[in-house]
């Protein structure tokens, strides 16, 4: 059972991968909350090994919890018997609890894989003194933090983001209700999650994750053309095809810039195939890859972000994406959609232009006013100012660990 003697907020935290390249902003807030002393767990099935984390990251490491990926070995089952006999009606909720969630056939075994990890490290998890289970993601990680609140008592919240509201969202209803919170990110999140909860709607949250940003604006890196950024991964939902439909669009028009995108992905060809049919080799750029510890130099290199987002047609959506967080800080206006939580940290006029999606003309005339806009040093300042003062993980963790604190030591809210 949990240690009932316990006082002191103990949170374990539940994440695909620690160190994930593509979750940095996971990373970035369970480091400041270390930072903060708040005692944590990093439950993962697995740790990236890399070169590039700072000091304070790599303490992370010392909180690492591995769980299998394959609950199916001796260890684990044996602690999942003697779960079941030892605490038999918990286990058969467990159980009734996995099936009330309707999950899309395809997805029901890896609740059963959850469940069976979720018994694997119960006990092991309540040695521990843990009192709170924060999943980040609502997939398998908000699963196992369910059946393990189920089998142990102990309470679990959560932080959804976008792929696991709006694409891999089977049973979302029920890790929803079950849930003593779940986060958010955003205004438009939050919305989302209230209408699916039938009571409690209190219960979805907006706790804005953030950066670490700079003090100063640190000025541009001198370049010769004037210079469009786009940065993200080479799939649907960023929009990067009709980004360089506006390119032809400028073109057409007789502007003279140069537009980078940076980033890999199953779109890589098609997009190199569009560029070179519409004529633009020398106006667009495919630079692949860059590490995150690279990447300043790149928004201190460009003149505008532009982040074209759009609802894929599997319903994958960013939330607000990273990127635009990441260039804001370093000065560059954004232009961007006016889906999901974008128009939280973009707004038309002062640090950007926001758009409809989908919608290559329109982009093309945002484009056009960035390039003939003469305020744009106000529009960098305003950039910079919107991230220090709505967007700084550091000081956006200070209530993030009052929830969790709040929650963990039982307190109603």
């Amino acid at each position: 059972m949990q240690n009932k003697n316990n006082h002191q907020p103990h949170i374990l935290f539940l994440v695909n991968r620690l160190y994930e390249w593509s979750q940095n902003f996971i990373t970035r807030e369970l480091t400041e909350l270390n930072k903060l002393g708040l005692e944590m767990t990093v439950g993962a099935r697995d740790i990236l090994e890399r070169n590039d984390l700072s000091e304070d990251e790599k303490k992370l490491r010392d909180k690492y919890f591995p769980i299998k990926e394959n609950p199916f070995n001796f260890n684990y089952l044996f602690n999942h018997l003697i779960i079941a006999i030892s605490r038999p009606i918990k286990y058969l909720k467990t159980w009734a609890t996995l099936f009330s969630l309707n999950h899309k056939l395809s997805k029901f075994p890896r609740g059963v894989v959850c469940l069976f990890r979720a018994a694997g490290i119960a006990k092991e998890i309540e040695k521990k003194g843990i009192n709170l289970i924060h999943a980040h993601f609502l997939t398998a990680p908000g699963e196992t933090a369910l059946y393990l609140s189920k089998l142990t008592g102990i309470p679990y919240g959560g932080t959804a983001y976008a792929m696991d509201l709006y694409v891999d969202n089977t049973g979302l209803k029920g890790k929803l209700k079950n849930a003593v919170y779940i986060n958010g990110t955003t205004n438009y999140n939050e919305r989302f999650m209230a209408n699916l909860l039938s009571e409690n709607k209190e219960k979805a949250l907006t706790l804005y994750y953030g950066i670490h940003t700079s003090k100063e604006l640190m000025p541009p890196i001198p370049h010769e053309r004037f210079t469009f950024l786009a940065v993200g991964r080479l799939v649907q939902k960023k929009g990067f095809e009709y980004l360089i439909e506006a390119c032809g669009i400028l073109k057409e028009k007789g502007f003279d810039f140069h537009c980078e995108i940076v980033g890999k992905g199953p779109l890589e060809e098609p997009l190199i195939a569009q560029i070179n049919k519409s004529g633009l080799q020398e106006y667009i750029s495919l630079t692949g890859f860059v590490a995150p510890n690279e990447m300043p130099n790149k928004y201190r290199a460009g003149d505008i972000l532009v982040a074209p987002c759009v609802v894929a047609d599997n319903g994958d959506v960013d939330g607000l994406p990273n990127v635009c967080l990441e260039a804001m800080d370093l000065g560059l206006p954004v232009i961007s959609t006016t889906i999901s939580g974008i128009p939280e940290g973009v707004e038309e006029g002062e640090n950007g232009w926001l758009i409809p999606p989908n919608d290559s003309v329109a982009l093309a005339e945002a484009m056009a006013k960035a390039l003939q806009a003469d305020n744009l040093l106000e529009m960098r300042k305003a950039s910079h100012r919107m991230v220090c003062e709505k967007f700084d993980v550091r000081k956006n963790v200070v209530p993030i660990k009052a929830l969790l604190e709040q929650h963990a030591l039982g307190r109603q809210q």
